[in-house]
C-alpha cells in the first residue's frame, strides 16, 4: 500500500472537506467542458488545490463519464529518489478518497517493452505529482480502475519516445494523465506569454519545437516529459491536442510578480 504523502497539504485530508471541494470544481468545469469519447489523454496540473484544482477539474471533465480503461498517471520526479523512469509495480494507493489498485499485467508489458522503464517504489514514496491526480479520478470513477504511476526523472525526448512506443505495442485500453505545472516563479506578463508559447507547440505535436521552446525561452514546466509522451502518442495515433483552460497562481494568491502557469489540455483521436 502506497500511503498519502501530500493529503492535508496539497488537498484535504478529510474525505468531507475533499468531495466539496471537487464538487465546487466540477459543478463549474462541467458546465463548460464537452466530455470526449474518443480521449487519449489530458495533461492536468498538480499544486495545491486552491491553487490549480479548478484548472485541473476543466481536464478531468473531458473525459468519459464510463471509464473502464487503466489510467496510466505520468509526473515529473521532485524529490531525487529512485530510478530515472520509475514504474509503481504492484499494490494499492491509498488517498482520502479510498484506495486504487495498479494494474500489475500492464507494468509488466510496460517493462517490457521500454528499455528505460524500472519497477521502483522509492521515487513515489514522498512525490506529488501523481498522487493528488488520483482524487480527481476517484471522485469520477469510484474505484472501478486501476492505474500505472510513472514518475520521471528522466523526462528527454528519448525517454518520451520510447514510452509512448512502449504504449502503442501494449494490447489493452488506456488514458493517459499527464501531471505538469507550466512556468514557475516569474511575473504575470513573462508567464503567461512563455506558457502560451509551450502550449502552441504542444498543440502543433512537433516533439523537437516543444523542447526548442523548452530551451530557447527557459520554460520552467516541471512535467515536460510526461507532456511530451502524450505528444507522441497522440501523433502516433493520428489525433490531435486541444487548450481547455489556462490559469495562473495569481488568480488565487493576488500576487502577480511571482506566479505558476496551470494547463488544461486534452488529446483525442481525430474523426
Amino acid at each position: 500500500m502506497r500511503a498519502p504523502a501530500v493529503a492535508g497539504y496539497f488537498y484535504p485530508s478529510n474525505r468531507k472537506e475533499l468531495e466539496k471541494i471537487l464538487t465546487t470544481f466540477f459543478d463549474k468545469a462541467k458546465k463548460e467542458v464537452k466530455e470526449r469519447e474518443d480521449a487519449i489523454g489530458i495533461v492536468a496540473p498538480h499544486a495545491g488545490y486552491i491553487y490549480s484544482g479548478l484548472t485541473a477539474a476543466y481536464a478531468y471533465a473531458s473525459l468519459p463519464k464510463n471509464q473502464k480503461k487503466t489510467i496510466v498517471i505520468i509526473g515529473p520526479n521532485h524529490t531525487g529518489y529512485g530510478s530515472e523512469v520509475s514504474v509503481y509495480p504492484s499494490g494499492k494507493w491509498k488517498t482520502s478518497l479510498g484506495e486504487v489498485e495498479i494494474d500489475e499485467e500492464f507494468v509488466d508489458d510496460l517493462i517490457r517493452n521500454c528499455r528505460f522503464a524500472e519497477k521502483d517504489e522509492i521515487a513515489h514514496i514522498y512525490e506529488h505529482s501523481i498522487e493528488v491526480q488520483l482524487p480527481f479520478l476517484q471522485f469520477l470513477y469510484g474505484s472501478k480502475f486501476k492505474i500505472v504511476p510513472i514518475c520521471l526523472m528522466n523526462q528527454s525526448l528519448e525517454v518520451a519516445e520510447s514510452l509512448a512506443d512502449a504504449f502503442i505495442r501494449i494490447n489493452k485500453e488506456f488514458i493517459v494523465v499527464a501531471s505538469s505545472d507550466l512556468n514557475h516563479y516569474e511575473s504575470y506578463e513573462i508567464t503567461q506569454k512563455k506558457d502560451m508559447e509551450l502550449i502552441k507547440a504542444i498543440i502543433s505535436l512537433d516533439l523537437k519545437k516543444f523542447y526548442k521552446t523548452l530551451e530557447n525561452l527557459n520554460v520552467s514546466a516541471c512535467g515536460y516529459g510526461a507532456i511530451a509522451i502524450l505528444m507522441s502518442l497522440t501523433k502516433k495515433l493520428n489525433g490531435k491536442i486541444e487548450l481547455i483552460k489556462h490559469s495562473t497562481s495569481a488568480e488565487t494568491s493576488k500576487d502577480y510578480s511571482a506566479v505558476v502557469g496551470y494547463c488544461a489540455l486534452v488529446a483525442i483521436k481525430s474523426s
